[in-house]
Formats: C-alpha cells, structure tokens, sequence
C-alpha cells in the first residue's frame, strides 16, 4: 500500500446493541453521537538504571507493561427510553395502567398546597368532589379546587374547597415507557459505526466488539439545549476476538 497524506474528519451512523451472555442482541440506532473516543491502552514504562560508574542514571533498558486498559467514552442526544436508561444508570421497561373507578376517596383540601391523590392520570370530567361535612355539597373544579391530572394532584382554590371531601373519579388507560433510574451501573454494549471519511468521501466501518460502559455524567432533566447522555469504560477483546476494535477504510 503506497501513502498517501490524508486528514480524518468522520461522519457516522452509531449502531449499539447489548451483549448477553456474550451475544449481541438487536442493535438499535442510527444514534446521533456527537462523540466516540477512544483512549489506546495507557502503558506503564519500566526502566533499568545503571549504576555503573560511567553511565550512572541513564537508562540501560525500558519496556512498557500493560497499564490501563483502553477507554471508550461516548456522547449522544439520541435519547428514547433505552439511552435514557442508559445515561442513568438505569433500566426500562414497558409502563401501562389500566381504568380504574374510585369512589368515596378520602382527601383533606388546603389552599396553597397539593394532596396527592393514590391514582396518576385522573380523567378530570370523571370527578365528583363531595363536602363531607354533609355529604351533598358537590364543589366545581377550578372554582373551587383545582387538578393536576397527569401527576394526581389537587388543592383548594376557595375556602369553600379547603375542607374535607370525599372524591369519585375515574383514571385513564396508559402506556409507556418507565425507566428505574440507578438500577444498572455496569452496561456490555456492542457498537458498529458505519461512517465515511469527509475529506476523502470514502466509506469507514468501526466495530467496538465490547465495552463495558457505566453513565459518567449528570443529566440536567431541566436544560435549555438538547440533553446529552455520556457513557464511559473499558474496551474488552471477546473471544474469537483479536482486538477490542477495529476500524476498516476503504481505498
């Protein structure tokens, strides 16, 4: 192969599956990653000093040991369910809640502040807010008190709606995602990039055969730009393996 002085400046499509015992499962992606570094293996130099009389303090012989291993870290704002777990240290699963019908709900309402109420996702048309003081004396929300339906919450919003009530309502069918943040540290991930050289325009493949990544950074859920989730670990060489990763660019 003759050479040839060319720069690197890559665009890629991310691709990451889990590994399972081993395996890697379904890849999901294209991932928008904004970084994906690589860190060689970092070495530990062992040297032989002389002590002999005409060469005192020079270096007779040096070798470099294995160190620490190579390092992936990984940035990216492509964020459904499954990365955001990721970024969290966490996991997700399917979220679904059935309709349920409530009836003599037992609440004590105050101005100024919010009572949970042991249901989320309250259909708001459903309520019936009864006085218990004599039990006939329906109230009118958002004269009286007022409902934070996705979340269940509610309050008084007169004096005549801070007391004590009983409530009927009705919840709504819900599906989703839920993540269990905190709940997975260590994550095996395979990741495949299927790139292109823009200096060149020729085409690129990295394959990192396994890492193991853990969430490195905050997540600020409240930013004013795009969030971004970063992963970090360590590169291993599976079996049947060579290398941790391997890059392949056309000619």
């Amino acid at each position: 192969m003759s050479y040839k002085d060319t720069g690197l400046i890559f665009a890629g499509n991310i691709y990451l599956a889990v590994i399972e015992n081993d395996v890697a499962t379904d890849f999901v992606g294209p991932v928008n990653v904004s970084r994906l570094e690589l860190t060689p293996p970092q070495p530990e130099s062992v040297d032989r000093t002389s002590f002999q009389r005409d060469t005192y303090g020079q270096v007779l012989d040096s070798v470099n040991l294995p160190g620490e291993a190579p390092r992936l870290a990984m940035d990216f704002d492509s964020l459904p369910a499954g990365l955001l777990a990721d970024a969290l240290a966490g996991t997700s699963e399917d979220y679904s809640a059935a309709v349920q019908t409530v009836t003599g709900e037992a609440v004590t309402l105050a101005e100024g502040s919010w009572r949970k109420l042991p249901h989320d996702h309250i259909d708001p048309a459903s309520m019936v807010v009864t006085l218990e003081s004599d039990g006939t004396t329906v109230l009118v929300r958002d004269t009286d008190y007022e409902v934070e339906a996705a979340s269940g919450l509610v309050r008084a919003l007169s004096p005549a709606g801070a007391a004590a009530v009983t409530m009927d309502y009705d919840t709504l069918e819900t599906t989703g995602q839920r993540i269990l943040g905190a709940t997975q540290i260590s994550k095996r991930r395979q990741i495949i990039m299927d790139g292109k050289n823009l200096v060149t325009g020729k085409n690129a493949k990295v394959t990192i055969h396994s890492v193991s990544f853990s969430a490195s950074q905050a997540l600020d859920l409240m930013a004013r730009e795009f969030i971004t989730g970063t992963l970090e670990g360590t590169m291993t060489t599976p079996e049947g393996q060579g290398a941790p990763f391997d890059i392949v660019i056309q000619e």
